[in-house]
């Protein structure tokens, strides 16, 4: 049984992300571990130490409960193992720096956290991508569980090790149709395609492949659009972002548009 992160910020229940660990639940039972934290106003242009505040001055204990109490009403009608952990006197990045170091997997959601993750460095996500030590899931609120993958390489070991944490964490999912997308630098194809391609076409049996260079700008959120609710499997260099991963900002500027679920994993 896996235990999987549920990251609440105060106020905002993460409908989407729940829905998202259901599914889970419903192809393998999960312990679902809901991590409380205080409001923050990640649309602000907030810098990496402005976000260590301690939960004492932003807790409002209301919204605070009801939040909790939403998360147990929904685990114990979809009959979800669960757990509700908050420290009032520990940070928030800590604090989930903490739990993630004893999860399998965090999943974040509500629109303000997946729109600061793909806004800049300064915000939340970013800090908070940068402090996992797990794997991580941003779920938009309106997501539908994945219906086909986009593994994108780009010739790391943060690349292959995204796609190897995916294989694992969800096994279920990997017969799903699978496109396998190649990240060219300076239009030259990145090393070892041969290798990525005989480990992925053991763990994905419904593999396609392709090249973000092959896709003009100007027609791939038009290809995008065309793929069944995909969800995107991405690396990082080392702690760095996923902006750093695609290193073209249209892909930036067409995951914000379509707003599709990223995995992400670093090393």
């Amino acid at each position: 049984m896996k235990k999987i992160l549920l990251a609440v910020d105060d106020g905002h229940f993460p409908e989407g992300a729940f829905r998202f660990a259901r599914k889970m639940h419903e192809l393998e039972p999960i312990t679902l571990c809901g991590v409380f934290l205080p409001e923050l106003d990640l649309t602000a242009n907030l810098n990496y130490t402005s976000l260590f505040i301690p939960l004492t001055e932003n807790y409002a204990a209301i919204s605070i409960e009801q939040s909790v109490q939403t998360f147990r009403e929904y685990c114990r009608q979809y009959n979800i193992h669960h757990l509700v952990h908050h420290d009032l006197q520990e940070y928030a990045l800590k604090l989930l720096r903490k739990e993630s170091l004893f999860s399998d997997l965090m999943l974040l959601s509500s629109e303000k956290f997946y729109a600061d993750l793909l806004f800049g460095p300064g915000g939340f996500l970013g800090s908070a991508l940068h402090q996992s030590a797990c794997p991580l899931i941003a779920v938009p609120e309106d997501a539908v569980f994945p219906e086909s993958l986009i593994l994108t390489y780009d010739g790391s070991a943060s690349s292959v090790y995204a796609i190897k944490s995916f294989a694992w964490l969800f096994p279920q999912l990997c017969s799903l149709k699978t496109t396998l997308l190649y990240s060219h630098t300076d239009g030259a194809p990145p090393p070892d395609t041969g290798g990525i391609m005989e480990l992925v076409q053991y763990h994905f049996p419904n593999l396609s492949t392709g090249s973000i260079n092959t896709i003009p700008e100007r027609y791939f959120n038009t290809w995008l659009s065309d793929i069944p609710h995909p969800m995107v499997v991405c690396g990082a260099y080392g702690r760095s972002l996923l902006s750093r991963v695609f290193r073209r900002s249209f892909v930036e500027d067409t995951l914000r548009a379509h707003q599709v679920p990223v995995f992400i994993a670093h090393r």
